[in-house]
């Protein structure tokens, strides 16, 4: 009798034993979780709202070909036209990405370029002005302020400064807008 009360004695405190250690453990994992917690939210929040995905960036559209002047609005005279002015004028980007500007038959400006994509907005909550842009180069050289930024309607191309935010009262050229017919 005496034996099987020892071994009822040892074997119920092994079981408090394997309780006391299971209850230590479950406390233990808690308290880890506990604070683990706040982490794992905040990583959630971060993750969910933080990273806003950029929208896709588009490439500039295609404009090569051979482009007529129709009419330009500047902020002087309007509208300027080739019936207007006497001037007959052609640009053309070639797909090597080198241009030509032909003005009354006469050869007047040539070199390289490159496009580019981009937007506006001129203060937050304002409306959101894409844009495509080109700039020229000279012998290899991109001149300060020899760029142009553009959109193309169906078959036609207008060039304007407003499109990237650049219109200024200080500089009547910046509020110009010249449009170009693509010819077949």
């Amino acid at each position: 009798m005496i034996k099987l009360y020892l071994k009822y004695n040892q074997c119920f405190c092994k079981n408090i034993d394997i309780f006391k250690l299971l209850t230590s453990n479950y406390q233990l994992i808690r308290m880890k979780l506990f604070f683990k917690m706040p982490f794992v939210i905040l990583s959630f929040i971060l993750i969910l709202y933080g990273c806003k995905k950029d929208p896709p960036i588009n490439p500039a559209k295609d404009i090569t070909g051979q482009w007529q002047w129709i009419f330009s609005y500047t902020v002087q005279l309007n509208p300027l036209t080739p019936q207007n002015t006497g001037i007959q004028e052609v640009i053309k980007f070639n797909s090597n990405y080198s241009w030509l500007k032909i003005q009354n038959n006469i050869h007047i400006d040539a070199g390289t370029f490159t496009k580019g994509h981009g937007n506006y907005i001129p203060y937050p909550g304002a409306h959101t002005f894409i844009y495509d842009s080109i700039v020229y180069y000279r012998n290899g050289i991109s001149e300060k302020g020899i760029q142009d930024y553009y959109k193309i309607f169906n078959d036609t191309l207008e060039f304007c400064a407003g499109f990237a935010g650049y219109s200024t009262k200080s500089d009547p050229s910046a509020g110009a807008s010249e449009f170009y017919i693509k010819q077949k």
